[in-house]
């Protein structure tokens, strides 16, 4: 398929198959990759603040709204080319970054204490962890990937036209990164790290992708 034109529209089957090869499937063969070969961590970020957070294993739900969101975003509510692309170049940005430090700087997360035994959402947070490993916590990617669709719905036509959009999106990426803490999957330094590299990766894409585009035309 051929993308003409700085303002022309990506089909959805298009941008289906660029999400899948260029961002979702490295991503999940990366960070797999990095928790089975990752094993021992010299480091912890756990702070009073940390100690602080009560444990709510209700809270798994809105942590699995994650990858549903991202992948509706990108396919959906981002409809011209220079924006998905450039969210795209964020999303692989980010994926880089958040390896080079679960590789270099692996933190590991104690779990062992919150554990519940009683309800569905014990249930799903158990399997969660079985699936998604301690050791790949700083910077956290839920939050990371969660800002990013922020930052980038709020360049969108749609968010443009009517501002509770973004406010959702906004709201939505809060709970996902409270999510992150009343799991226990993350340490609060995760989640303020995770906004500070998905604005950093969004302010370089938008200033190498989106704005380039904007100028050429």
């Amino acid at each position: 398929m051929e993308f003409t034109g700085g303002n022309a529209l990506v089909s959805v089957q298009a941008k289906t198959k660029v999400v899948f090869l260029f961002t979702l499937l490295p991503y999940l063969i990366v960070y797999f990759a990095i928790q089975s070969c990752v094993t021992v961590s010299n480091y912890s970020l756990l702070t009073d603040f940390d100690k602080l957070i009560p444990f709510n294993s209700h809270f798994v739900w809105i942590y699995h709204t994650f990858l549903p969101v991202i992948i509706t975003t990108l396919i959906f509510m981002i409809k011209k080319k220079e924006l998905f692309f450039s969210a795209i170049v964020a999303l692989s940005m980010a994926t880089i970054i958040l390896s080079i430090f679960y590789i270099f700087f692996p933190s590991f997360y104690p779990r062992e204490d919150f554990i519940d035994n009683s309800t569905l959402s014990g249930f799903l947070l158990e399997l969660t962890r079985k699936i998604d490993g301690a050791q790949n916590t700083f910077p956290s990617s839920h939050v990371t990937f969660s800002w990013l669709m922020v930052f980038f719905i709020g360049l969108t036509a749609c968010a443009k036209k009517n501002k509770w959009i973004y406010i959702g999106y906004f709201i939505w990426a809060s709970l996902v990164s409270i999510s992150t803490l009343t799991i226990k999957q993350h340490y609060i330094i995760d989640v303020f790290s995770g906004i500070a590299l998905a604005y950093l990766c969004y302010y370089f894409s938008k200033t190498i992708v989106f704005d380039r585009f904007a100028h050429s035309n």
